[in-house]
């Protein structure tokens, strides 16, 4: 029974560094990083959510993708969906993203990133409305180059 509870001991105290290992940074994010999650973030808007152009969403996304958008899971299936509602109407407004990053951290082979994003949605060069988001997504390195995999994003207001 001692050697029982001293192998249980034993394991505990390897799962508990080995947790402990894995929660902290592997590696400091360098500027070459913080660019291109920067990059992947802004290219994402401008190309999928303002562009609405589903021929790109293997540039930024994983083919696994999900974004919790405001108490509904969207995955890149539902986005297409989006994207062709939004093309569908001729008058729809123009949309244009400016982010404010606040902070973004690499963990081993992936990168989180914290950020406000904020749109101005115009029509015929006139505003006609604007918006702010707290958001946050998850970056992975893939075969193909960093990729996002998820993201969160919570109405913040006009």
């Amino acid at each position: 029974m001692k050697l029982i509870n001293n192998l249980i001991i034993v394991s505990l105290l390897l799962t508990s560094c080995q947790l402990q290992e894995a929660n902290k940074k592997e590696e400091p994010i360098n500027a070459e990083e913080i660019q291109i999650a920067k990059n992947l973030i802004q290219g994402a808007f401008d190309d999928l959510w303002a562009g609405v152009d589903s021929s790109k969403i293997s540039n930024y996304h994983t083919d696994d993708f999900i974004i919790l958008e405001q108490g509904e899971i969207w995955d890149n299936d539902r986005i297409k969906e989006y994207m062709r509602d939004q093309l569908a109407n001729p008058d729809r407004a123009k949309r244009t993203n400016r982010m404010e990053y606040i902070s973004i951290d690499k963990y081993g082979e992936s990168i989180q990133i914290a950020y406000y994003n904020y749109a101005e949605f115009t029509r015929a060069d006139t505003l006609v409305g604007e918006a702010r988001w707290l958001e946050s997504a998850l970056a992975v390195a893939t075969k193909d180059g960093w990729r996002l995999k998820m993201m969160h994003s919570t109405w913040a207001g006009d």
